[in-house]
């Protein structure tokens, strides 16, 4: 039919009603002018439609037929009676109809077509016939006129169910006179429950999240029934299927006489926004958490440098003006101490910022495990003696135990472990056991550190590897003692795929246990130790040129080279060290990057471009900038080598070696 929408079932159920209703209509006028059909038809510019027929036993047996002429105006394609058409249109009314008279109603509009109904030999001369179609015509019209008006009212209700869906926005409406809920197909689907679902107000409201959800909303609603408040909230509920969801729901009351008797109002679903939002406020506190624990980071960075530097300047100060020698060396090692404490400051300042800036890397190597932990305890054996606490160390593998990893990281693991023991344990015992396993035919290091000191509570446990986190009544003034040494020492271990677990009572002791998967080593044996120069070697002669804007660091710098005789020439900044290297050829260069008038990247181009250095020569960088980029850029410049500062004796010492083997090769 020409009015069926396949887009609404509602808009089905009515065409079908309304052909009902036209056969109904058609049988009775049939019955009325006593005959045996009759028609509903459709007139198009070209053809002719039979919408209904009041029987289906008699003439037409097609839906469609050419039309007599142009349908516009209707006279013209379908007089108003057998008694007033042509003699050519009787003829075309009598091929397709099988009849001779018939009588036409008036054209009616039906969605946006012209119809009319068609009386099959229905005589036109009679009057009483034609009166009983006008009477036919005005119940058409009414069957047509309420076919309109219910389907402008079901699109209307479509397009508000589609409307619903797109906006996700639920209707419903409470009659609390009979206390009937009633909820929008929009509603069932935000709630997931099938169409046949009954609700009610309180199976309703137990749809709400048990706890703040459900009190609130049954709070709201008791509030808008007694006050006719409207409500607007934000909540979450449960659906059918046990999934959460954040709806927004809106209500509104109906009063009468001041009594409520009707609540409605929507819910939509919100839960991609409110999530949202909710990652958004994680975030934001994630953000504000990170910049507190900076300024954290900065504030106690800062109090902790005034200690060693305190300690620097004051015995330095002190060593100017003394006289007596065992005074002056006694002051000299407490500079040196806090030098070291001021170094050992820096390096956990630095490792901390690359492993929570994500620019932090292992440097895997071969090396003898049982050395290492040897070195580690002999440093502590000191520590612990001049504390009058006993240190006990089982190292369970035998002296040629050689593996791959990380050494320096895994040293740094256990010497900030025991460390931590030291400071915390005023007497009995502290012990460190290191051995090796195999889990799966996986090398596995497992250490252990022991202490019988103050201990943690359950509260300070759960929080001790994060940053300054320890308990403050007992942590010293060093820096891990604040809480950054622990915080590195989970870090380190979790970047290198291991495990770390503490267990500690207040007053009796803490046990840390350390699990770090490895390799075992190719070789037999790792050159390790300190590096040697022969006589012979040192009898061959060097130029050496260190350059550097500080004359301190110059000054250090030479006198690790004069340990050999070695008298070096020193340059502030890269355009001297140029002019230095054009007036002498120099076997090796000490070249610091950062400097005034000329950087020591630029001044190392120059020199190589140039051809400066001796056929052998060596340029090494010396610097403080030790991240990845800055080692690409002195290699990109042609350095041979790189020494962070601050710089050791045996760094030193292998540069020499490897200058002094050069050349003594090509002598």
């Amino acid at each position: 039919m020409i009015y069926f929408d396949e887009q609404s079932s509602l808009n089905v159920k009515l065409e079908e009603q309304l052909k009902a209703s036209l056969t109904q209509l058609l049988q009775r006028g049939c019955d009325s002018l006593g005959i045996f059909q009759a028609l509903l038809v459709h007139l198009e510019e070209d053809t002719v439609n039979i919408l209904v027929k009041a029987s289906s036993a008699y003439p037409p047996s097609f839906k469609s037929i050419p039309s007599f002429a142009n349908c516009t105006p209707v006279d013209n394609c379908f007089p108003a009676s057998s008694a007033k058409c042509s003699l050519a249109f009787k003829q075309w009314f009598t091929t397709y109809f099988s009849a001779e008279k018939y009588i036409r109603g008036q054209v009616h509009k039906l969605d946006g077509g012209y119809v009319c109904l068609v009386f099959i030999n229905a005589c036109p001369d009679q009057p009483n016939n034609l009166d009983k179609v006008a009477l036919l015509d005005d119940w058409l019209s009414v069957t047509l006129d309420k076919f309109h008006i219910e389907k402008a009212e079901s699109t209307q209700n479509t397009l508000y169910e589609k409307l619903q869906n797109v906006a996700n926005v639920g209707t419903w409406e409470v009659d609390l006179i009979t206390n009937e809920l009633t909820w929008s197909s929009q509603t069932r689907l935000i709630h997931e429950v099938d169409d046949s679902y009954t609700p009610s107000l309180d199976t309703a409201i137990n749809f709400y999240k048990e706890g703040f959800d459900r009190d609130e909303i049954s709070r709201i609603v008791s509030h808008t029934t007694e006050t006719g408040e409207p409500w607007s909230a934000t909540l979450e509920l449960v659906t059918a299927k046990g999934n959460s969801v954040w709806i927004e729901t809106h209500g509104m009351a109906e009063m009468k006489h001041g009594k409520c008797i009707r609540l409605f109002g929507t819910c939509q679903n919100v839960n991609k926004s409110v999530q949202l939002r909710l990652e958004l406020d994680a975030r934001r506190k994630e953000a504000e958490a990170a910049s507190k624990e900076r300024g954290m980071l900065l504030s106690r960075i800062s109090h902790e440098l005034k200690t060693p530097l305190n300690g620097i300047t004051g015995m330095l100060q002190a060593i100017k003006f003394e006289t007596k020698d065992n005074v002056r060396i006694r002051k000299a090692d407490i500079a040196l101490h806090s030098a070291d404490r001021l170094l050992s400051l820096i390096n956990d300042v630095l490792d901390y910022t690359s492993i929570i800036n994500g620019e932090f890397s292992l440097k895997h190597s071969d090396f003898c495990v049982r050395s290492l932990c040897e070195d580690i305890v002999d440093v502590f054996k000191t520590k612990c003696a001049e504390k009058g606490v006993r240190l006990y160390a089982v190292l369970s593998f035998d002296e040629k135990t050689y593996v791959h990893g990380d050494a320096a990281r895994i040293s740094q693991v256990i010497t900030n472990l025991l460390s931590n023991a030291v400071k915390f344990t005023a007497k009995g015992y502290i012990s460190v056991q290191v051995t090796l396993k195999h889990q799966s035919d996986v090398p596995i290091l497992l250490a252990s550190v022991e202490d019988t000191g103050v201990g943690m509570s359950d509260d300070i446990l759960s929080r001790i590897f994060r940053p300054f986190q320890n308990d403050t009544a007992s942590a010293s003034e060093e820096l891990n003692g604040n809480g950054l040494g622990l915080s590195i020492v989970n870090q380190l271990v979790d970047k290198m795929g291991g495990e770390l677990e503490v267990r500690s009572n207040v007053g009796k002791g803490t046990c840390f246990d350390v699990a770090i998967p490895i390799e075992m080593a190719s070789l037999d044996e790792t050159a390790n130790g300190e590096v040697e120069l022969s006589s012979e070697l040192l009898s061959v002669p060097l130029n050496i040129l260190v350059v550097d804007d500080n004359d301190i660091n110059r000054l250090v710098l030479g006198s690790m080279l004069e340990k050999f005789n070695y008298l070096p020439d020193e340059a502030e900044n890269g355009e001297v060290a140029v002019q230095m290297a054009r007036a002498k050829k120099y076997d090796i260069i000490f070249m610091d990057c950062a400097m005034p008038v000329l950087d020591g990247v630029s001044a190392t181009k120059i020199i190589l471009q140039e051809n400066l250095m001796s056929k052998h020569g060596r340029i090494i960088a010396v610097t403080a900038n030790t991240t990845a980029e800055d080692k690409t850029s002195c290699s990109e410049a042609g350095m041979q080598d790189f020494l962070a500062k601050p710089v050791v004796q045996n760094d030193v010492t292998l540069q020499l070696k490897l200058a002094l083997d050069a050349k003594s090769v090509a002598a």
